[in-house]
């Protein structure tokens, strides 16, 4: 039961055998302990895990740009095998340049579809996006209008059956989660939320000491 203009939706999405090439942070182990109690009190705030769709811990990440969105209607890989190498290009060139960074994700919100954790502004994402999206034709649809860094952590198994005060009793709770930015991969999702999928290229970063 979502109170008024917060009309909580089951993502139709969930599980479907999708394609997407989507550049990603996988989380390390100490950051998806940190996910995994943190979905431990939304769980309880739901009612139950069972009212909510969590992915294996093993797939947790954060989705830094989608070069060929989940969400469009068009043949991916027929687009990637014309545009492919172009992005693999700018990608390259951003993970030669970018040294590693840490995102302080510090706050839990709701929206009509999912639990997300967002982040504080960091350049690092920033300027993959901008990068990616000046320099990549952009695909039938477009691609994301993103105006935040954020990682989903849940989305409603059961949205009907969750509290009228859980988006409330959500944003409350405390988080103090560091990801990562070091290892991004470019990914061909196959099955979403990266159910299924197997990495296409992944760079590693440089740490701040040896870009300098």
């Amino acid at each position: 039961m979502s109170g008024p203009g917060n009309v909580l939706v089951r993502d139709p999405y969930w599980g479907q055998p999708l394609i997407s090439y989507t550049v990603v942070q996988m989380l390390e182990p100490a950051a998806r302990d940190t996910c995994v109690e943190s979905l431990r009190q939304v769980s309880a705030i739901a009612g139950g895990a069972e009212h909510l769709l969590i992915a294996p811990a093993e797939t947790f990440h954060l989705s830094l740009y989608a070069i060929a969105p989940v969400r469009s209607d068009f043949d991916k890989d027929a687009w990637w095998q014309v545009h492919g190498q172009q992005a693999l290009t700018v990608f390259r060139r951003w993970c030669g340049t970018q040294p590693a960074a840490v995102l302080k994700f510090r706050e839990l919100r709701v929206t009509s579809t999912a639990v997300i954790a967002v982040a504080e502004p960091h350049e690092a994402v920033w300027s993959l996006r901008r990068l990616l999206r000046a320099e990549v034709p952009q695909p039938p649809g477009g691609t994301p209008n993103y105006d935040m860094i954020h990682m989903t952590l849940a989305r409603y198994a059961q949205p009907d059956r969750l509290p009228a005060d859980f988006a409330a009793r959500v944003a409350a709770l405390p988080l103090t989660l560091d990801v990562r930015l070091f290892e991004p991969t470019l990914v061909r999702e196959t099955a979403y939320p990266l159910l299924g999928g197997k990495p296409v290229e992944t760079h590693v970063l440089k740490t701040p000491e040896t870009a300098a």
